[in-house]
């Protein structure tokens, strides 16, 4: 009876094992919410003031997209507009110049001809007692200057031409100068993207701080603070769950990289048990879903690594 006993105990013990997950390792981590493009700060020019802001805060702005208006952005514009008409100006009276340099040359070209068939025929008839010595000496000499006066106007179409190309890379020059003044005072979307958060207002002095956040929320990932003793058993692949009381939900995600540089963290822990100071390596997570994440950009999360 009693090794009996001891047979049906053994045998629920081994059960009872056989029953129990084998527990899989993980690393914990805390770790903030971001799109994937990360945070873009758009400042203004330092001194200037805003002018108008045409977005508003969770607008989606296209790539180029104007989204501030700078007071310096009307003087840039009539600059561009004096520049650009300047340019054309310019292109239209070194291309007067060079045609008429190019005409001097023909009209140098024929007179040379003449002078030489003048000189050819007289040079010909040299033995006549009809031609002396000074009329083909005279022929001679007006072949000579006509020959003088084309080298001249060619070298004038040189002269023109470089004097043409300067001309207008100083006014192209001018109208890059302009188109960067103008650049600088509309403040565009750099990629397509949500407005985060508005930081500037009309009226007020650009350049003490970013006038707006931006960050493409079409992909999410959470970049998670990994201890420098844990960090080399965290690598690329691994599955990732994130939670937060925010959170209707834990959310899941894939390790996408870690990066190799270690600093002191930036997220703290409220639990007054944990160290507040720490040497970290930042680890990227990659979301599998984006909403509602893409709202709460920031969030600190806790991150649970499967290694």
């Amino acid at each position: 009876m009693k090794n009996n006993l001891r047979l049906l105990l053994a045998l629920g013990a081994g059960s009872v094992l056989l029953a129990l997950p084998s527990g899989a390792a993980t690393l914990t981590a805390l770790g903030r919410v971001l799109p994937r493009s990360g945070i873009v700060d758009l400042p203004g020019i330092s001194g200037d003031t805003i002018e108008a802001i045409h977005v508003k805060e969770g607008d989606t702005v296209a790539a180029g997209q104007s989204l501030a208006r700078l007071s310096s952005a009307t003087a840039a514009t009539e600059r561009l507009a004096r520049a650009e008409a300047d340019l054309a100006a310019t292109r239209a009276s070194t291309a007067r110049d060079i045609e008429i340099a190019l005409g001097r040359v023909k009209f140098a070209e024929a007179e040379a001809k003449f002078a030489q068939d003048r000189f050819e025929r007289l040079h010909r008839a040299r033995d006549s007692e009809f031609v002396s010595p000074d009329q083909v000496e005279q022929r001679s000499l007006d072949r000579q200057a006509a020959a003088t006066k084309l080298d001249q106007a060619s070298q004038d179409v040189e002269k023109a031409r470089r004097e043409a190309d300067k001309a207008i890379r100083a006014s192209e020059a001018e109208v890059t100068a302009a188109r960067t003044q103008l650049a600088a005072a509309e403040v565009r979307a750099p990629i397509k993207a949500r407005v985060l958060k508005i930081r500037g207002r009309v009226g007020a002095t650009a350049g003490r701080t970013e006038i707006l956040k931006l960050g493409d929320t079409s992909a999410m990932i959470v970049v998670a603070e990994i201890y420098e003793a844990d960090v080399l058993k965290v690598k690329p692949g691994q599955k990732a769950t994130i939670s937060s009381a925010a959170l209707p939900k834990k959310m899941t995600g894939t390790v996408a990289a870690v990066s190799s540089l270690v600093f002191r963290n930036s997220i703290e822990s409220i639990d007054p048990n944990e160290s507040t100071q720490g040497r970290i390596v930042e680890v990227t997570v990659e979301m599998a879903e984006t909403s509602p994440l893409d709202r709460l950009v920031l969030l600190q999360v806790d991150v649970v690594i499967d290694l």
